[in-house]
């Protein structure tokens, strides 16, 4: 199977969106929410209660300030904040780049200590920050309820709230530099725009048995290719 996914990836120059909880980070798309109420608050709940609710916003201010001095913020934005996050685990896919080919962490953790093998793409550069997006680390993945009500509500906050969501992990991660992918669907096979694989690296632990099967992949790739501009 994993020989069938190698043939279709050099094949088709395609990548698979994996869903989040098969990737090996447990907290993926997990985050904290600070339910902490600011000076902010109260007026971004009320402007939430008339949106989705439809009250005046008397009513909407009235209501809003009820929760906050009863202390029961979190437990009525709670549920929806996890239904936020289940949502994002069930629906978006992954695919998970590095940096170099030289990183011994990536080797260690993806490629078998060196029993597996890195596939190079070149990218145009004009995709980072618009398909392809550096990872961002920090100690603790936390975002305030404020941030969350402001992206509802304002479409131009919505990129602080999706890149803690889909583009930062916890600082212990730092070391891979990760470039992803963020796919609207998961367990698909997507292309992206205008790359092409460079090189195939072996890595130091392969077998041998294993390399002479990648290189009969290879082969036969280069000669479909041959056939394919001498009919062309």
């Amino acid at each position: 199977e994993d020989f069938r996914r190698l043939d279709t990836l050099m094949r088709r120059e395609v990548f698979w969106c994996a869903r989040p909880d098969s990737l090996n980070d447990p907290e993926e798309f997990a985050w904290k929410c600070d339910y902490t109420a600011s000076t902010a608050t109260e007026e971004l709940l009320a402007a939430l209660l008339v949106r989705v609710m439809g009250r005046t916003h008397a009513q909407a201010r009235e209501r809003s300030a009820a929760a906050i001095s009863s202390g029961r913020l979190e437990a009525l934005a709670k549920p929806i904040f996890e239904g936020m996050i289940q949502k994002c685990r069930a629906v978006i896919g992954l695919v998970c780049f590095g940096t170099s080919p030289d990183n011994a962490v990536l080797w260690q953790r993806y490629a078998g200590n060196g029993a597996g093998l890195c596939v190079e793409l070149e990218v145009p550069a004009e995709l980072l920050e618009k398909q392809l997006y550096r990872v961002q680390y920090s100690f603790e993945k936390s975002i305030h309820i404020d941030q969350l009500m402001r992206a509802f509500l304002d479409l131009n906050h919505v990129r602080e709230v999706y890149t803690l969501a889909l583009l930062s992990k916890p600082s212990a991660w730092a070391a891979e530099e990760e470039i992803r992918f963020v796919s609207r669907k998961q367990e698909v096979l997507v292309r992206i725009d205008g790359s092409h694989i460079t090189r195939i690296v072996f890595g130091s632990g392969l077998r041998p048995a294993v390399k002479q099967r990648l290189n009969d992949i290879a082969a036969a790739l280069q000669q479909d290719v041959q056939e394919y501009e001498h009919v062309a």
